[in-house]
């Protein structure tokens, strides 16, 4: 594991930290490597049922690694650098555990997209968020594109891309770019961990086909209905499935397995 991305495990909870006090956690191409290894390990790991996402030294993430950024990037390359970025996306969204971004400080640039990306954000009274992207001269990328919409609506969206102006933790939760927020001097890490073994307490495998759903998008009513065909008799042959009928019959809490 490379020291700019740490992980520690809190039962079926895996805790995820990006670690660069330098430059507040930004994401150069050596820490998105290590990430999306990080990421995607956790995503084939029977034992992680869900994962807490957070920042080292008082911030999430600044972003993009902007002292990387001077020298002279050919097409290929900025491609490459993007492929990279998307497979730590990819991870967040597409991936089969659920997320619950932990955010104090600055969540900035991809920063942010990290954040959004996550099925859940916890806040800090510290927390900022900025759409920088317009400053540097490029577009929002790591999916903050699709997934700010998602939270805060179009007309929000256009607000905070075209301004690049800095939402702060107050104004982030009344537009639902935050889910909860904190008071001051609240315990961040307790409480991100406590939603996320509320993810943990049911069936993995119900769990992974929503955020599949979620992920390819459900625009319609024969969306879901396709979606549920094509996987919902599947569940019903799966042992978690019998475990939870005989687990309520019996009246006792079901011991998931995730098969």
């Amino acid at each position: 594991m490379s020291e700019l991305v740490l992980q520690e495990r809190h039962g079926a909870v895996a805790v995820v930290t990006l670690n660069n006090e330098k430059t507040r956690n930004a994401l150069s191409r050596d820490m998105l490597f290590a990430l999306a290894e990080c990421l995607e390990t956790l995503n084939d790991d029977a034992q992680v049922r869900a994962i807490v996402l957070r920042g080292a030294n008082g911030h999430f993430c600044s972003g993009g690694d902007v002292s990387g950024m001077s020298a002279e990037r050919p097409l290929p390359v900025g491609r490459g650098r993007m492929v990279l970025g998307h497979r730590v996306i990819r991870a967040v969204v597409e991936g089969t555990k659920p997320v619950v971004a932990m955010v104090e400080g600055y969540a900035a640039g991809a920063g942010f997209s990290l954040a959004t990306a996550a099925d859940f954000v916890v806040a800090a009274p510290s927390a900022k968020f900025v759409s920088s992207f317009a400053k540097v001269g490029l577009i929002p990328d790591l999916g903050l594109l699709w997934t700010l919409p998602q939270r805060v609506g179009l007309a929000q969206a256009r607000r905070i891309f075209y301004s690049a102006r800095v939402v702060a933790s107050a104004e982030a939760a009344q537009l639902g770019i935050v889910d909860e927020l904190l008071e001051e001097g609240a315990d961040l890490l307790a409480r991100s961990l406590k939603i996320a073994a509320e993810f943990t307490a049911n069936a993995p495998l119900s769990v992974a086909l929503v955020r599949s759903a979620l992920a390819r998008g459900v625009t319609c009513l024969g969306d879901a209905l396709d979606y549920e065909m094509d996987n919902q008799a599947a569940l019903y042959l799966t042992r978690d499935h019998r475990e939870a009928v005989d687990a309520f019959l019996n009246k006792r809490a079901p011991a998931f397995v995730g098969l």
